[in-house]
């Protein structure tokens, strides 16, 4: 299979294509590429382009577009992960992972038991590489986004505003399942918020509830904080019919 690569070029007006320094040093250093050699890119607007490396030296890399075609449909649910900071290699696990899944957007979340209370703009850079890399690597068709940190109060009053369905993963919850829930509602865009290691307060959760995002459970195990968002995606697009459609397609 190709090695893809998003670029920030409007493929549908281009014959040539220069790699920026990042794709050019993988291209040249990492993956050891040859001229001839070819590639998939992607503009994250809804094209995807077949492209022949012509030109590989120090000075650049530079590739001519053969074709250009629609890239791989998303999930037709869209999910939006509202998660808690978590320690730096929790966090990060959970943006791979997701993005590799098909989670549309990653929201962090200040709530009250969280470790970690600041991101720093190296912090940002590092996450926006790490789905960028895991959204190549798995076939995605669009780049997931990263967004700011938010405190939990402002999160749901967006998720509010932005429509859909908008539910709170909670250990304590004991009778609202996900499967009720998604049995209750056809909305293409899913909000999930998940709390910190130390879970979230009484007080949050009615919060949440005040403001339409209503509790759910995800059975009798309790999931540890990075893992309860990427099960709840998965039984979202399993549900949805996402797993299925992708297995038949490949």
């Amino acid at each position: 299979m190709p090695h893809r690569f998003f670029v920030q070029t409007a493929l549908a007006q281009n014959r040539a294509l220069d790699f920026g320094d990042a794709h050019a040093r993988q291209i040249r250093e990492v993956l050891r590429m040859r001229v001839g050699d070819q590639v998939i890119v992607l503009d994250n607007a809804g094209l995807q382009a077949r492209v022949a490396l012509r030109e590989i030296n120090r000075a650049h890399v530079r590739g001519e577009i053969l074709e250009t075609m629609p890239a791989p449909a998303e999930p037709s649910a869209r999910i939006i992960l509202y998660q808690a900071l978590l320690k730096t290699d929790k966090f990060e696990w959970v943006l791979q992972k997701g993005a590799e899944l098909g989670i549309a957007a990653f929201i962090p979340l200040l709530t009250a038991r969280v470790v970690v209370d600041k991101v720093s703009k190296q912090k940002y850079a590092r996450w926006a590489q790490i789905v960028t890399e895991a959204a190549e690597q798995s076939g995605r068709g669009k780049l997931p986004r990263v967004e700011t940190l938010q405190t939990f109060d402002a999160a749901l009053a967006v998720a509010r505003t932005r429509g859909g369905a908008r539910w709170v993963l909670w250990e304590e919850e004991n009778t609202m399942t996900l499967k009720q829930a998604l049995a209750a509602t056809d909305a293409e865009t899913i909000h999930l918020f998940v709390g910190p290691e130390g879970g979230l307060t009484a007080t949050e959760i009615e919060t949440a509830r005040g403001l339409g995002a209503p509790s759910v459970t995800l059975g009798p195990r309790i999931l540890r904080a990075e893992t309860a968002g990427l099960v709840a995606a998965s039984a979202i697009l399993f549900a949805r019919g996402d797993l299925e459609r992708a297995a038949r397609a490949g």
